[in-house]
């Protein structure tokens, strides 16, 4: 049992108290699902009889997600997967073209149904055994979707992947790396195109037009293949070698499907990234802490806070997360003197602190070290 709290915001590298109450919620569930259609705040889904999603409209803008004559959204696609070499790393481009459908839907039921969530259970066959459940959660006072998903899999040299048919025109899909991301074309032109059919996707892969986008991000589910604004989220594989036992066994992982208004930007897709992949922790006490660390600039990341390596001060690692040079203004509080240091922390030079705040300036995608 898991207790759903929404409304709520939290400070960065703050806390906030929540009293907890026994009383029963009187607020009405802003869902309505019928077993074909679901219709949240932010969104009407319609589900087919194999269990995926046949429709999905964004309600703020009328948008149909799923792009005409395309699969259905969220569909499990499964095949045989054997490389030429690699067993383990490598993911071949036919594997990718004879992926098919999962037809085995065994059942659904509405698990939670409340003022915070709703949560739709599915239950899907594999062969050899094999399983997927997965709890499809939407949320009300959020336009992401969640696909919370436990896998029993017992399948050597099959691939499993879930496919989002978008309808989105966007020539480019930026994907997440590590303290950035990378855009790559959607379209397969020429030899260098087509050989990048699976590529690195660390918490998200967004597709955007000038006012419109779809992120999709994930917390632990690293390849991806964007062709023609369609994003195939690879999920897992049965590699035997080295380890023959290795991907056999009980997997969990989510992903989440993100409709956001204008183009890519950090507030749009990196902030809910992280929102999925670093959750909020909790302890039971009472306290309300102001944020340790102050940025004034949406796009520069405080990936970590730290005590120094050697002597005294705190050390705080920073990224410009969209691609734009960036002047910004960053606060530790209680700072006295600031260093700006490498990344193995050894000094570059003395910053000047005013009121425990130093000023820097990004070049796009760059990291910088302060030690204060």
């Amino acid at each position: 049992e898991t207790l759903a709290v929404g409304g709520v915001t939290l400070p960065g590298f703050g806390a906030a108290y929540i009293a907890l109450a026994d009383a029963p919620v009187e607020a009405a569930s802003p869902f309505t699902y019928d077993g074909s259609t679901l219709k949240t705040p932010f969104a009407e889904i319609t589900f087919d009889e194999n269990g995926y999603i046949a429709s999905f409209t964004d309600l703020p803008s009328g948008r149909e997600l799923r792009k005409p004559g395309g699969a259905p959204l969220n569909v499990f696609l499964f095949g045989e997967d054997v490389p030429l070499t690699y067993d383990n790393w490598d993911v071949d481009h036919d594997v990718i073209e004879n992926l098919l459908p999962v037809c085995g839907l065994m059942g659904r039921t509405v698990v939670s149904d409340g003022p915070v969530l709703i949560a739709l259970r599915s239950e899907f066959a594999l062969e050899n055994g094999g399983a997927i459940t997965q709890d499809i959660i939407a949320y009300a006072d959020s336009p992401r979707v969640d696909f919370h998903t436990r896998i029993r899999w017992n399948n050597p040299h099959r691939l499993l992947k879930a496919g989002f048919d978008l309808d989105v025109c966007a020539a480019r899909a930026r994907s997440e790396i590590q303290f950035g991301a990378i855009e790559r074309p959607t379209t397969a032109n020429d030899s260098r195109e087509l050989a990048k059919y699976e590529v690195c996707n660390r918490n998200y892969t967004d597709v955007s037009e000038p006012g419109f986008g779809v992120s999709l991000l994930n917390d632990c589910k690293y390849g991806v293949t964007v062709t023609d604004c369609n994003i195939r989220l690879s999920l897992h594989r049965g590699g035997t070698h080295p380890d023959f036992t290795g991907d056999k066994g009980r997997h969990e992982m989510t992903y989440s499907l993100l409709v956001h208004e204008g183009a890519f930007s950090a507030e749009n897709t990196v902030y809910p990234a992280y929102m999925l992949n670093v959750p909020a922790v909790t302890a039971k006490g009472e306290a309300e802490i102001a944020p340790i660390v102050k940025i004034d600039a949406a796009n520069i990341i405080c990936e970590a806070v730290k005590p120094a390596e050697c002597g005294e001060g705190t050390v705080i690692r920073l990224y410009e997360c969209e691609g734009a040079k960036t002047a910004v203004c960053v606060s530790l509080k209680g700072a006295e003197k600031a260093v700006l240091t490498n990344l193995l922390e050894d000094p570059i030079c003395a910053l000047p602190v005013e009121n425990g705040e130093v000023k820097l300036l990004f070049r796009p995608f760059e990291i910088k070290t302060v030690k204060f």
